[in-house]
């Protein structure tokens, strides 16, 4: 397994030129709320926030993928065009390359960190015309890139948080799916459940498409497991908040 030796924090500016509309977020897996003052599953939103995208999430119900279909924005598939050139281990069920044509979408999934742009106040992210915002991509989780069909949306994320993360490994009784604590294996049935939705399997390398359900299922436990390790590398971490970090996907 990968160990995090490196953290590299990225400035991103996405440029916009929207006045505050609301973000449309769709929601999978939807049950209701163990905690409705619960705040962890939004804790991407600052990125759309920042964006002048306002993203609205139910306190009453919680899910297992929160999915974001606009307004899209170019810096969307520039992100992901940085995050993944910026990541040092890459996971591809495709060529991940953004120049190659390979007829569909991919899906770059990693676990990053966010931070506001200065002051450690969101409010100084959303920029006027340009939302700024600091990505931590860490040496020790890799991406993971996946072809998707039209069905994907620009982005999504996982709800659960390296806090939850952290809090569920110190726990005395092991967490179990259905009450709320946060499971690595009830996170790793979400997230591949919901890649299994959108992933357009014609477009796979050939050397894997007849099993790539192991192949995603190994490669998302990868990326699951690179953010648990981070337990022991915590002099490493500095600015990354662990009520700021988690999965992401992007869509290019």
């Amino acid at each position: 397994m990968l160990q995090t030796t490196n953290v590299k924090s990225l400035q991103v500016g996405i440029k916009h030129k929207l006045m505050g509309v609301d973000a449309d977020l769709r929601f999978v897996g939807i049950c209701p709320s163990f905690n409705s003052q619960a705040c962890e599953k939004g804790w991407f939103s600052p990125y759309l926030f920042a964006s002048a995208r306002t993203p609205m999430i139910p306190r009453a119900n919680d899910f297992s993928i929160c999915q974001f279909f606009g307004p899209f924005l170019g810096g969307d598939y520039a992100l992901a065009h940085k995050l993944l050139s910026e990541s040092m281990h890459t996971l591809a069920l495709c060529d991940p390359n953004p120049q190659t044509d390979i007829g569909t979408n991919r899906m770059l999934i990693l676990f990053t960190g966010i931070s506001p742009y200065r002051a450690n106040m969101w409010s100084t992210s959303r920029r006027p015309g340009c939302g700024t915002i600091i990505f931590h991509l860490l040496d020790g989780c890799p991406a993971l890139v996946v072809p998707v069909t039209n069905r994907a949306p620009i982005c999504a994320w996982s709800p659960w948080t390296l806090a939850q993360m952290r809090a569920a490994q110190y726990a005395l009784n092991p967490p179990t799916p259905g009450t709320g604590a946060y499971s690595a294996e009830w996170q790793h049935e979400q997230v591949c459940e919901w890649l299994d939705g959108v992933v357009s399997v014609p477009h796979i390398t050939p050397t894997v498409r007849d099993k790539y359900v192991d192949v995603l299922g190994r490669s998302v436990s990868l990326v699951i497991n690179g953010a648990l390790a981070l337990e022991k590398c915590q002099p490493l971490l500095g600015r990354l908040d662990p009520e700021r970090a988690g999965i992401v996907m992007f869509r290019y």
